[in-house]
């Protein structure tokens, strides 16, 4: 972190800003928290495939351990 703060004009006036304002405090730490959340629920969303035919596949190619365990 000191290599960051070092060499970077950019982090140092984040740090400075958050230090002196709370207000700039708690809304980069709400950028830095939501955003990240809103993009991975995204990628999840997009990227969950709940057809029935790819479960009844995956079901049919499963080995018996794996369809033994329970399924909440």
């Amino acid at each position: 972190m000191a290599f960051l703060y070092d060499k970077s004009a950019t982090w140092r006036w984040i740090v400075r800003s958050c230090r002196d304002s709370k207000q700039f405090f708690y809304t980069f730490a709400t950028i830095c928290g939501v955003i990240p959340g809103v993009v991975g629920y995204g990628v999840m969303q997009f990227t969950n495939n709940s057809s029935e035919k790819v479960q009844a596949d995956l079901r049919k190619n499963a080995s018996e351990d794996s369809l033994v365990l329970p399924i909440f």
